[in-house]
């Protein structure tokens, strides 16, 4: 309404200035005949009182119109600061009601971002605006059903996985007891018979090893891995793993010791999955390392719990390859000299068998100067 009435001043603005215009044209040419009459002789008395009434008229008129012109353009800049005033109050209006569902869909991007798929947006405010939140919702849906479709397809994966490792590995303990039988009845068979016995045997405890660490993996995956903890001296936990490792270290002549921190305190763990780790790490570093090469085991108190370490001085690894090295199907480049087999599942079983035990794992490596392995788990607190 006030902007309407900055309208109906403006244009009563253009009127008074019209008026007045014409006015005093008229005053003028009044004046200008009583001056012609006045230089004529022609009453001269009553063209001066013309004159000087003319005259008095005409700025009456100026003073009337600056008076007018001052309410006027009173009116009209009341009507403008209104209407501009109208039009912010409108304007941020538009702008908060566009503003806020936008900040809802960048808020609840970032929750789905993070995981959160059951995150949904109000829909409302400009069309456009709620067919983005629409779109958004949509989106947010297909994502939460493939999401349950890959986790059905993951537990299926690893129902499949535990079934046949556990089916497969019976048959094959069976295989491996005969091989491992007729091995030691050598000296009655042919020499090929045997080199095929040796062969058969070989290849029998590679799948076994293989099957037994998909079926850890499996376990893990499902939940399903546990362990059996039990209070254990440390020198006993190490001693055990360097001597299942002796033979085979002292046949490539590789230098293997042990030296363990006197007064360690006691650690409370599963001694076969602990076992399995050391073994699994002594296991890569004979591999890995060249022959007459150093292995190193030390037992050191870290903190509050104990340091297990495997050290050696073969050939390393890289930056890159210790990013991934504790992923699955991941192996060490043993260089060009060297051939490591190995399904690369190994580290990945130890990080889950460590950190079942509320330990952790990691290593230092440098290419060239060898790899060094840590482990370190919970200390057993001691009865006061």
């Amino acid at each position: 309404m006030l902007t309407g009435l900055a309208v109906v001043g403006v244009a009563r603005f253009l009127q008074q200035r019209q008026d007045f215009e014409n006015s005093t044209a008229r005053s003028y040419q009044v004046e200008i005949a009583a001056r012609t009459r006045l230089a004529n002789g022609d009453h001269p008395a009553a063209a001066r009182s013309v004159i000087l009434h003319q005259q008095s008229k005409r700025q009456a008129l100026r003073d009337d119109i600056g008076g007018e012109t001052r309410d006027t353009a009173l009116l009209v800049g009341a009507g403008l600061i209104a209407g501009l005033t109208g039009a912010a109050l409108l304007f941020s209006g538009l702008i908060a009601s566009m503003r806020r569902p936008l900040e809802e869909l960048v808020e609840a991007s970032g929750r789905l971002a993070a995981g959160d798929l059951n995150t949904r947006v109000k829909i409302g405010g400009l069309s456009e605006t709620a067919a983005l939140g629409t779109a958004f919702n949509e989106m947010a849906g297909e994502l939460q059903r493939r999401a349950g479709e890959r986790d059905q397809l993951e537990t299926m994966k690893d129902e499949f996985v535990l079934t046949a490792s556990h089916e497969l590995r019976s048959p094959l303990t069976s295989v491996q007891g005969f091989a491992e039988l007729l091995m030691l009845e050598r000296d009655k068979l042919s020499a090929k018979q045997a080199d095929t016995v040796e062969i058969i045997l070989d290849n029998t405890r590679h799948l076994v090893r293989l099957l037994n660490d998909l079926l850890d993996l499996a376990r893990s995956d499902a939940g399903r891995l546990t362990i059996k903890p039990a209070t254990i001296d440390v020198a006993t936990l190490v001693d055990d793993p360097v001597r299942t490792m002796l033979s085979q270290t002292q046949a490539k002549q590789q230098s293997l010791t042990q030296e363990i921190q006197p007064a360690l305190p006691h650690v409370n763990v599963d001694r076969d999955r602990i076992r399995q780790v050391l073994v699994n790490l002594l296991t890569n570093a004979h591999e890995y390392c060249p022959e007459k090469a150093s292995i190193h085991v030390a037992a050191t108190g870290n903190g509050d719990g104990v340091e297990l370490s495997v050290s050696d001085d073969g050939p390393g690894m890289a930056a890159d390859q210790l990013e991934h090295i504790f992923e699955r199907f991941t192996r060490g480049d043993a260089g060009l000299t060297q051939h490591v087999g190995g399904t690369g599942l190994g580290l990945a079983i130890s990080k889950s068998l460590v950190e079942l035990h509320g330990g952790r794992i990691a290593v230092d490596s440098t290419p060239g100067e060898g790899s060094t392995f840590f482990v370190w788990l919970p200390a057993l607190e001691e009865a006061v």
